[in-house]
């Protein structure tokens, strides 16, 4: 019995027939409040988008997703999709009826808006759930920022601009790259230690060991800065951590349990300004606000209390349309900093390239970074 595969699968044979019947027919649009818009085709045909936002990483249980089924069946097409940026799309025939799922939507606890001048969403990898090299838990942290930013998802408080937020639980980050507006990263604060006892099990055998070049042995090579060394010792070889030039990746980390870091250097990097669409100025990566801070659960009061302040200078100052990154490209990214309240770092940042810039050389500022946010804001 053989398998068949049929490629690239058949997406028409999926779509609601309205949509199908109207695809690549639409010709205009209008919004009818935070978080609905209508289509409307050349053929006639109005169809109604309501968007609500998901918790961080689009976590729900099957209840939750049968309820939203059985909304989308009662009130919509009998159809729903979930976005990019975690949040979910019902799609209905009248204004009526996108109004009752909105309304139902809301006693469920699930905002609508997300769209124009707002929040659109804010993306986080699984962490905790599911990864054993995360620093911190994307997720709560998530949950933390979008409870405080709930107002700029709804449009109860409007942005100038589409605001997107990245959160990481480690520098790998497989939520998504620093090209948005605001990334969170999770961030060891301190070199980590080495288990002497552990490191055995991450080197070759001792006969192959004594015949490689120190420098060729693996945990040596997937350190980017050359912080690790070996040394031979008679018949042992002693792997050496240099401090000064560990940036806290974790890639020795990915890939040998003998490195343990101490859980009290738990926190994270801020980086803004960057994104990805190709309007403005173009495409750009975020660039490095606060390299380090402590993350302290469950709320995240230091975290999140940067991140609002930030969008605040933001929408307090920028021009209709203009995004984070394009509005301190315009003032400059010394006055931004005076302006969310670090004046005193902004000549170093003047002077400093972007690519001598790592966490190492903050690292041990993020206590003084931290201290001028809180009192500015």
């Amino acid at each position: 019995m053989s398998i068949q595969l049929s490629y690239p699968v058949e997406v028409e044979k999926y779509l609601p027939e309205i949509i199908k019947k109207n695809y690549g027919k639409w010709v205009e649009r209008k919004f009818h409040g935070p978080g609905i818009i209508e289509h409307v085709s050349e053929t006639g045909d109005r169809v109604f988008t309501i968007k609500v936002a998901l918790p961080p990483n689009a976590r729900v249980s099957a209840d939750t997703l049968e309820k939203f089924a059985d909304l989308a069946d009662k009130y919509g097409v009998g159809a729903l999709r979930i976005t990019m940026a975690g949040n979910v799309e019902f799609i209905t025939t009248s204004l009526e009826n996108a109004l009752k799922i909105k309304e139902e939507l809301e006693k469920l606890g699930f905002p609508v808006g997300g769209w124009g001048g707002a929040l659109w969403g804010i993306n986080t990898c699984t962490a905790f759930l599911t990864c054993q090299i995360a620093v911190v838990d994307a997720v709560s942290i998530g949950k933390a920022i979008g409870d405080a930013l709930k107002p700029y998802f709804t449009g109860e408080i409007p942005l100038p601009a589409k605001l997107r937020i990245f959160i990481s639980g480690c520098p790998s980050g497989c939520a998504g790259g620093i090209a948005t507006d605001i990334a969170i990263v999770g961030m060891w604060g301190a070199p980590p230690r080495i288990r002497e006892e552990v490191l055995p099990m991450c080197m070759p055998p001792p006969k192959a060991l004594a015949k490689i070049p120190e420098s060729q042995i693996f945990l040596v090579q997937v350190c980017p800065t050359g912080a690790l060394t070996l040394r031979r010792e008679g018949d042992k070889i002693k792997l050496t951590l240099i401090g000064e030039k560990c940036i806290n990746c974790g890639r020795c980390k990915d890939n040998c349990d003998a490195f343990d870091y101490d859980p009290k250097d738990v926190g994270v990097a801020i980086l803004v300004g960057g994104r990805m669409s190709n309007t403005g100025t173009g495409p750009r990566l975020a660039r490095n606000l606060v390299p380090w801070i402590p993350a302290n659960p469950p709320r995240y009061e230091e975290i999140v209390a940067i991140v609002k302040h930030v969008v605040e200078i933001w929408r307090q100052n920028a021009k209709p349309g203009e995004r984070l990154g394009d509005f301190i490209e315009r003032i400059g990214w010394p006055k931004f900093l005076e302006m969310v309240g670090v004046p005193k770092l902004a000549a170093e940042y003047m002077w400093m390239p972007d690519a001598a810039r790592t966490y190492l050389l903050y690292r041990a500022r993020g206590e003084v970074i931290f201290k001028g946010f809180r009192d500015a804001v």
